[in-house]
């Protein structure tokens, strides 16, 4: 794997501390000014960068001592398409698909699919 390859995975790994909980996290750093997330689970599923901040703070509030897992990872050229899991603090589980399009080792644009909480 070429080094711009593992600037994306090392990017996308500290947006996801910040999902986490990890609330020192320079959002700045990770996206560009201009970045478009479209979750295409939700009905009013887009997200600016200047939105970012109050969705992780609405999803944590929602779904407390939740941490993600990454599952699989593949890059090409300026995509980076990660299989995730996030598991909730009461052991409900979700999977997840995201697709990160960068520029300038930045993520300009997410497509994001989750399934519903669910117990295995």
């Amino acid at each position: 794997m070429n080094s711009e390859h593992s600037e994306h995975i090392d990017v996308f790994g500290q947006l996801l501390n910040a999902w986490d909980g990890d609330g020192d996290i320079d959002l700045g750093a990770l996206i560009t000014d201009d970045y478009v997330g479209h979750m295409l689970h939700l009905k009013s599923g887009e997200r600016t960068a200047l939105m970012y901040p109050a969705w992780i703070a609405k999803f944590r509030e929602a779904n407390p001592g939740t941490t993600f897992e990454v599952l699989e990872q593949h890059s090409a050229g300026t995509s980076l398409w990660s299989r995730l899991v996030a598991t909730r603090g009461d052991g409900a589980t979700s999977r997840g698909m995201n697709h990160s399009r960068f520029v300038d080792g930045r993520i300009a644009e997410e497509w994001a699919l989750w399934s519903e909480w669910f117990r295995d």
